[in-house]
């Protein structure tokens, strides 16, 4: 038995009327609550919440990692040491003890569940490894029945009074064929996807309701690796079947050819196939390649960069990985999250530290860039139904809203969520569209998971919101190719003043003291000018009819 909290204040009738016309800071749709908090004294004192997700296809059941809450030297201490960090499963119905501990030997820096199967996790630890988990429905805490009067499993009821499941991991990759620094993003390549061993080729071999198969990480070290998940699965009983990368992607500085590290990763999907189109002559056009292996990534730096882990080199000339890269978001620190937008598929949302910014795909400038804020930005993500809404964690353990349909020069509004900084965001993916309830699940530099339920007025998209944001984005694409326009102008302009200025010093007198000379030439240009004037007020008097009779 536990305690539960009943808001006997609650209005009754808030619930009634148009919902559409509820505005934006209404009293009753306007509050976001926080219905959970998980933590535990053994797991999660004195640790951080570094990654968290949600149990796919379930509401009450999510996961998370947790790595030692110490200092950058302390950490250089013991770095190369092996310890155990665990990766915690929550229940709904238990917020003070997780239901499962997954045991790692590293760190897990980031984790997501396989989407064929839900029973599997892969995680990225601190050692450069990926790891490898089997989850049974009674360690998930799912129960094949359904859930009692209490609203709990017959799972959750059978562990109470019992010690958690520690589940260890059943796959680790080879250590040589691993990245030599933590493991900072995880991106799954669509299930279609097929890729070669050599060079990376990417086609499109498989089905598209067939099992995802390709993993993509990266990390500090500037490598990119592309790890063929299904067949490692396949091979989870058979021990002398080595984990290795399929394909390997070394990104390099084109200025200085050091090592590039990445923090982030996003894969960037190829465009849809365009029509036929046949010439003049009634021959059809050659199709142009379509490329599937392209990506976006931002660098320890700041940077965002847009590259092809599959580029054909030249006979003298390595490939050349990094098609694009964008240096306004340079900070000389990583950037700290990287998402695409669930509406619009060509949008794109960076956050550093002072700011965030919005790009588009196909335009070299960012679209958008947010003013600085009052405390370091730690994490952010989209609203998953609303265009037009973001949501950033801060240092100070606030999470600051922007609704672009409010006001775009600064937050809509500031939520307290914890007393320490905020480190990761996760929204629960809704399966069914109309859902009422939107989950955000929240965690901290303390250990502690907090889940907050969002109001009506942040998750019903507003009126026209679509057509709106769409607009905005045009019209700030249209303002960067202007002032990159001018930018060119301008550009072409001081160059001729230049020229003119050299061409004005050649013709110049060769002596410096030949001042006769240019006292001549001063006067004939005072008398043409003069004569230029008397010319011009000539015909103004005349066209005005003041000439004298």
């Amino acid at each position: 038995q536990q305690n539960e909290t009943v808001d006997i204040f609650k209005p009754e009738f808030a619930n009634l009327g148009d919902e559409d016309a509820t505005g934006f800071g209404s009293k009753n749709h306007s509050n976001i609550k926080e219905v959970r908090n998980f933590h535990d004294v053994a797991y999660t004192k004195g640790k951080r919440v570094e990654a968290v997700q949600w149990i796919p296809q379930e509401n009450n059941y999510l996961a998370c990692s947790t790595v030692d809450n110490i200092s950058f030297y302390d950490r250089v201490e013991h770095m190369g040491k092996a310890t155990i960090s665990h990766v915690l499963l929550w229940s709904w119905n238990e917020s003070l003890a997780p239901h499962a501990i997954l045991l790692s030997p590293w760190e897990v820096t980031t984790f997501k569940f396989w989407p064929w199967d839900r029973h599997f996790l892969i995680g990225g630890l601190s050692s450069g490894q990926l790891a490898i988990w089997k989850l049974s429905d009674y360690e998930l805490g799912v129960s094949v029945g359904q859930k009692n009067a209490r609203g709990s499993t017959q799972a959750d009821d059978d562990r109470k009074g019992h010690h958690q499941p520690e589940i260890r991991e059943r796959m680790l990759s080879t250590i040589d064929d691993s990245h030599k620094r933590p493991v900072m993003a995880l991106e799954w390549l669509p299930a279609k996807l097929e890729i070669a061993q050599r060079k990376g080729r990417t086609t499109e071999g498989n089905p598209d309701d067939g099992p995802v198969k390709f993993l993509v990480s990266t990390a500090g070290d500037g490598q990119m690796l592309i790890w063929d998940v299904k067949s490692a699965i396949d091979n989870l009983t058979e021990s002398d079947v080595p984990f290795k990368p399929l394909h390997k992607v070394q990104l390099q500085r084109q200025d200085s050819g050091t090592e590039m590290g990445c923090c982030q990763l996003l894969y960037a999907p190829a465009p849809p196939e365009p029509a036929e189109k046949k010439e003049e002559g009634g021959k059809k056009q050659k199709k142009e390649e379509r490329v599937h292996s392209c990506f976006w990534a931002s660098t320890e730096e700041g940077e965002l960069i847009f590259g092809d882990w599959a580029a054909k080199g030249e006979e003298d000339r390595k490939p050349e990985v990094i098609k694009r890269m964008s240096t306004v978001s340079k900070t000389f620190r990583p950037m700290l999250s990287l998402e695409k937008s669930p509406i619009f598929s060509d949008i794109l949302l960076g956050v550093t530290d002072w700011s965030f910014f919005l790009w588009r795909e196909g335009v070299e400038q960012h679209l958008f860039q947010s003013c600085y804020a009052s405390a370091y930005f730690t994490c952010g993500c989209w609203s998953p139904t609303r265009p037009g809404v973001i949501f950033l964690g801060r240092l100070d353990g606030q999470l600051e809203v922007w609704d672009f349909l409010d006001q775009s020069h600064k937050p809509s509004f500031s939520h307290q969520v914890a007393s320490g900084a905020l480190t990761c965001l996760q929204f629960l993916k809704q399966e069914k569209r109309g859902q009422s309830e939107q989950r955000l699940a929240i965690g901290d530099e303390q250990g502690h998971l907090h889940v907050l339920v969002m109001p009506a007025n942040l998750v019903k998209e507003q009126g026209k919101e679509k057509p709106y944001m769409l607009d905005f984005f045009d019209r700030e694409e249209r303002r960067v190719a202007y002032f990159a326009e001018r930018r060119t102008r301008l550009e072409g302009l001081r160059e001729e003043l230049e020229k003119h200025a050299q061409e004005a010093d050649a013709a110049a007198p060769a002596e410096e003291g030949d001042d006769a000379a240019l006292a001549d030439m001063e006067s004939q240009a005072m008398k043409a000018a003069e004569e230029a004037y008397q010319k011009l007020e000539k015909q103004f008097r005349e066209e005005l009819g003041l000439t004298d009779n």
